[in-house]
This record gives structure tokens, sequence and C-alpha cells, in this order.
């Protein structure tokens, strides 16, 4: 069994979610509060679920008419979410909002912009993908794209428990990541 896409699963049953609607919520959500530049600091680039969020967020930009993404791949971790979120802010062509891969990324992203004068969300926006508590804590709270862990894994169990029990089972699509507008995004100044 797969927790991931069945596109990277071959002949194994999959547990997964749409990770491409969530990438279209938020840039919708991000163009319509007048976002015309969002960057992404995803995590590595090998995973298929980084290969799926990059290529939903390609579409959507080109269809949303807000040109080529800049996507930065790290390694998920704070640190190296921290070091590319330095990277897109002294950018000269800075985005004026960010997503990022995990929540870990993004609490990095939002401290690294205090740091260097930032304003959030007044002069930069940032969503989260994953709403820990972390996410709710910090100041100001961050935008994430929250799923029902319990019940993924949940389904996850129950498709495990099938195939143990009955030799096979089938693959099961759990609800998509919903965006929860917090604190860090607003339309840009």
């Amino acid at each position: 069994m797969v927790i991931g896409h069945p596109s990277a699963a071959g002949p194994l049953t999959s547990v997964w979610s749409d990770d491409a609607a969530a990438v279209r919520d938020t840039l919708t959500y991000l163009t319509a509060l007048g976002h015309r530049s969002v960057a992404r600091v995803a995590g590595l680039p090998e995973l298929n679920r980084t290969g799926l969020r990059d290529r939903a967020q390609r579409e959507v930009c080109a269809e949303l008419g807000l040109g080529e993404p800049v996507i930065v791949h790290t390694d998920y971790s704070g640190e190296d979410g921290a070091h590319a979120a330095r990277r897109l802010i002294s950018s000269p062509e800075r985005p004026a909002a960010v997503i990022y891969d995990n929540d870990i990324m993004a609490v990095a992203g939002l401290s690294v912009a205090q740091e260097m004068g930032l304003d959030v969300p007044g002069d930069l926006s940032l969503v989260a993908w994953g709403d820990s508590q972390l996410s709710r804590v910090v100041r100001p709270p961050l935008t994430a794209l929250s799923r029902d862990s319990p019940a993924y894994g949940s389904h996850a169990a129950r498709t495990l428990l099938a195939l143990v029990t009955d030799g096979a089972a089938e693959g099961v699509e759990d609800a998509a990541a919903r965006l929860v507008p917090r604190g860090s995004t607003a339309a840009p100044r």
C-alpha cells in the first residue's frame, strides 16, 4: 500500500488527496487578493507529490495569467526554508506571496521576513501547507492548507487492514487540503 498519488504507486493500492486542487484553491485565493507574483518553497524535487504540486502550480499560474512561477526546492527543513526565504525576499523581483510546502518552513519564512523588516501580510503574504498548532501560535497566525489528519490516517489504516484480511482493497481518494485564511495573507499594499 502507498500513501500517495496512484501515479507513483505502480500496482499497489493508494490512499491520497488531490494536491492539485489545493494548489488551485490557494493560487485562486491569492490572486483574488490581488497578488500577481506567487513563489513556492517546495520540498524535494524527486518526490512525486512535489512534482504534482510543481505541475499544478505551473498550470494554474498560466491559466490565471501569472506567468512562470518561481519554485525553490528544499529538503523540507526549517533551515532550508529560511535560506529559501532569504533568497526570495532579497531578490530584486521579490514575490508578493509565498506558499511553503510545510508549516516548519513557513514559520522559518515568517521569521526571516520579520528579521528583514517586512510586514506580514502587508508586504508579503505567506501560506503554509500543513496546519499544526505551530501555524496558529505564531504572529500573525499562518494561513494554512489544512487536512483532517486523523481521518486520513484512518482511511489508510482501514485500507491496509482490508489488504491484510481480504487480500485486496480499493484505493481511497481523501478530501483535498482546504485553505484556512488567517492573519498571514492580505491584499498587497
